[in-house]
Formats: C-alpha cells, structure tokens, sequence
C-alpha cells in the first residue's frame, strides 16, 4: 500500500467508508425514534467545555462528511481486522444506548454495560473510529477520531463533575466501584 495513496486518496464510490458512517447514523436515528424523549435529551447533554465541545462536534461531523470520499481497503487482513472492531463497537454503541434508554431519568445509569465502565458510549466511539480508520486506511480518519478523543478527555471530567452534582453520593459509589473506560 503507497502512503502517498492512504493519505490523500479520495474518491466518490459507493464502497467508501460512508457505509459505515451511515450504520452508526441509523442506529443513532433508530435511538432517537424509539426511545424515550426524557432521556435522548439527558443522553445528548453534553458539558460546555468551551473548545473541546467545538473540537468534539467539528470532528465528529467532519468524520461523517468526510467519509463519503474515503475509500475502503478491502481484501487485507487489516480491513477484516477493522471491520470486526467496527461490528464489536456498534454492537457496544447500540447496548449502551438501550441501557441507557431504559434507565430511570432521575438516577445514574449504573447497570447493564454500565456496571463494566463509565462510559460505555465513548469506549464504543474510540472502537468505531479505530474500525473506520482500519477499514480505510486513512491517516486523515486517524487525525479527526484521534481530535475527537483528545476533547472527549477534558468534555468527560466535566460530566462526570455534573453528575456528582446531580445525582450525589448514588454516582460517587458507582465511581468508586466501576472504571472510566475499561
């Protein structure tokens, strides 16, 4: 594989990584027409964190556009390896969205994939992108999620903060007993 071809190869195709993008986009859709209103507002209330929140939504979407120019590496083992990393985070993604979803909207959300880590959605969003970016081979993928996971960092100390406002000493004793991430 050329690294000159990998860092700039663009190109409009139906086999690009949008494919991928757009099974995270209808899962996410598929959330927001089925579950209840109360917590896909709780889910999407993100803590202003003033440039990382700007970093966070610029790369995310910027990801999303520009993944319909970027092509897929099929028939390596490494496209395999990505493409199973994908399916592992979406499956992660749509497990902790439904746990999420079923959650009382007074309480922390402690069970389920809850009990394993914190924050069981931005573990699946580093797995999805690590899939996406080995699925295309792209440094400029690598660049954006690494972007999105470097604001992710300072957004995630913020809500945790939020919530041990929020919900008091029930989110303190989750935070004593269950990890960030993994």
């Amino acid at each position: 594989m050329n690294l000159k071809n990998t860092i700039f190869d663009f190109s409009l195709s139906v086999s690009n990584l949008w494919l991928l993008s757009a099974t995270f986009l209808l899962l996410n859709i598929g959330f927001i027409l089925l579950f209840p209103k109360y917590n896909i507002g709780r889910f999407i209330k993100m803590p202003n964190v003033s440039s990382y929140t700007k970093i966070n939504k610029i790369s995310y979407y910027l990801l999303f556009a520009i993944s319909v120019f970027i092509p897929l590496k099929t028939g390596t083992a490494v496209f395999c390896v990505g493409l199973f990393l994908f399916a592992i985070g979406i499956l992660s993604y749509a497990i902790s969205l439904f746990y999420f979803a079923i959650s009382e909207y007074d309480l922390p959300v402690t069970h389920g994939i809850y009990k394993f880590s914190r924050h069981p959605v931005y573990v699946s969003f580093f797995v999805i992108n690590i899939g996406m970016f080995l699925v295309s081979f792209s440094f400029i993928v690598f660049i954006i999620a690494f972007l999105h996971f470097y604001a992710l960092v300072f957004i995630i100390k913020e809500e945790e903060k939020m919530c041990k406002k929020q919900y008091g000493t029930d989110y303190a004793e989750y935070l004593k007993k269950t990890k960030r991430f993994l």
